[in-house]
């Protein structure tokens, strides 16, 4: 019995390999609850898991040591950590113990970040990187992606491009920790936690040394959010659930829930191998608080790094609308011209207007940032949201375009009605101030903007639409999907969830072994 076990281990693993090329990068990402190098802080006291509560050397050494023992296993070639002190040492001491524990170098990446202790008797915290310094190096500055905030969330979205040492092969890994649900008013996290991602997406507007985005974190909520709705519908893709549809990261009392998340745009989408939850750092997990060292279980994604065309994103020309897709609004003003989002340092403004070429019907874009994703209210009308999670609305008698959140648009009224006209124009009216969009020249600007009139005149156009057409042919190339064979899984078993080890051990999500022997 061992023995053909261990056959049929090396088989998956020999074809695990042959879906593998060269160049196999592991990132590893976790929320470590409340890892500090000072031991004065309010942040390491009160915590859930007694392994985070310290005030010793004793105690910050028994943490270090149970996140790097945990996590070390996998030899990832980058590890991104939530919730590590903001200050340089914390990382450092991370890197230190992880190139101790598996015999290659660890380094952190420099941040420049820091804090102000007799500011904050708490502590303030950080997300941050360490890499492996034979496999793969860091390319450029790490930034900020909170775009628009001056506290808080600077030092916990971050942005870092990192290039394989083996081919060359870049992409930036952008490391997250969202606005927990905390609040007494559930909604004002909700709200917070989709400004978070307005913010993201505006800020990856930095990733410019290479198009393949892999977004990591603790986002703080499940799948069918605004703000995770936002990244969907701005190309990325969720890579833990597409592969685990059971997993969970962290624990609300008797409740398991996928918080922590791992997204990915088009290009790097197709060179995920594999993505998934190690269940060993929670109570849930581990058994028992008292060996648990984190309320979050780590996650790891694998990566086969390919060089990857620049992608097409076609739309269509539509006489019907359809709601819950991406559109165009095109028209001709001097040629063909579509509405470009207002630019993100903006709340309003008429919009510019941009050249395209339409091909038997179609428009073919390298990037999908001039997209407006059409939503039902529920009531017969419409939202438009632009690239950025940005809900459009027109207030009053202005004619330009404001953008918002979705709380915005509803305070304003602001419903469509989206209706197709006899010459294969739409009119998108706003049900409250009866203003309609229309694309139009300014002074020799071509624009689009809103107004009240009974017709139009010469130079000014109701807009087209073109839908977003997912079937339309790529040059992207897919690796393949594999799955690692040695790793602690959670999987469905007789109606029920369990733990598998790497040894075989099963266990209940309460930690009871409950392996058969034969």
């Amino acid at each position: 019995m061992k023995l053909r076990t261990t056959l049929l281990l090396l088989l998956v693993a020999m074809a695990t390999q042959a879906i593998y090329a060269d160049d196999i990068i592991k990132v590893c990402g976790q929320n470590v609850q409340n890892f500090f190098y000072s031991l004065d802080r309010g942040r390491t006291t009160g915590n859930s898991i007694p392994k985070s509560n310290y005030t010793t050397e004793e105690g910050r050494n028994a943490k270090l040591n149970a996140i790097t023992d945990a996590l070390c296993f996998y030899r990832a070639d980058i590890y991104a950590f939530n919730e590590v002190e903001c200050c340089e040492e914390s990382l450092e001491l991370l890197a230190s113990s992880m190139s101790i524990k598996t015999g290659q170098e660890y380094l952190p990446v420099a941040d420049g970040l820091s804090y102000d202790k007799s500011e904050s008797a708490d502590g303030l915290i950080k997300s941050g990187f360490i890499y492996n310094t034979a496999t793969i190096e860091p390319v450029g500055d790490n930034l900020s992606t909170a775009y628009g905030y001056n506290n808080i969330y600077p030092a916990q979205m971050r942005m870092q491009t990192f290039k394989s040492k083996a081919t060359g092969e870049c992409f930036t890994l952008s490391m997250n920790h969202f606005k927990a649900s905390t609040s007494a008013d559930p909604s004002y996290d909700i709200n917070q936690r989709e400004g978070n991602s307005i913010a993201l997406l505006k800020g990856l507007n930095q990733a410019v040394l290479d198009p393949d985005i892999l977004i990591m974190g603790d986002l703080n909520t499940t799948m069918g959010e605004l703000c995770l709705n936002n990244l969907e519908h701005a190309g990325y893709e969720e890579q833990i659930l597409k592969r685990d549809p059971y997993a969970t990261s962290h624990w609300y009392y008797d409740e398991g829930y996928l918080i922590d998340h791992v997204f990915a745009n088009t290009t790097m989408a197709a060179q995920v191998v594999d993505a998934h939850i190690e269940y060993v750092a929670n109570p849930h997990s581990t058994g028992s608080k008292q060996t648990a060292y984190s309320d979050h279980d780590p996650y790891v994604v694998t990566l086969n790094l390919q060089a990857q065309p620049t992608p097409s994103y076609s739309y269509t020309k539509v006489t019907t609308l359809t709601p819950g897709t991406s559109y165009l609004i095109a028209a001709p003003i001097s040629g063909l011209q579509i509405a470009q989002p207002v630019a993100i340092d903006k709340n309003y403004e008429y919009q510019p207007a941009v050249t395209v070429t339409d091909n038997d019907g179609a428009i073919t874009l390298s990037d999908n940032k001039m997209a407006y994703y059409i939503e039902e209210d529920g009531n017969g009308n419409y939202y438009i949201k632009d690239y950025y999670g940005r809900y459009l609305y027109q207030q009053g008698t202005y004619k330009n375009t404001n953008v918002g959140s979705k709380s915005y648009a509803d305070a304003s009224d602001c419903k469509f009605s989206i209706t197709s006209q006899p010459d294969g124009t739409f009119k998108i009216l706003n049900t409250t101030t009866n203003y309609y969009y229309y694309a139009n020249i300014y002074n020799s600007a071509q624009q689009f903007s809103w107004c009240n009139w009974a017709n139009l005149g010469n130079n000014q156009y109701l807009p087209w639409l073109y839908q977003y057409n997912p079937t339309a042919p790529s040059a992207i190339t897919t690796v393949g999907i594999a799955t690692e064979p040695v790793t602690t899984r959670k999987v469905l078993s007789n109606g029920r969830l369990t733990i598998v080890t790497p040894n075989g051990r099963h266990y209940t999500l309460q930690g009871t072994n409950i392996t058969t022997t034969n």
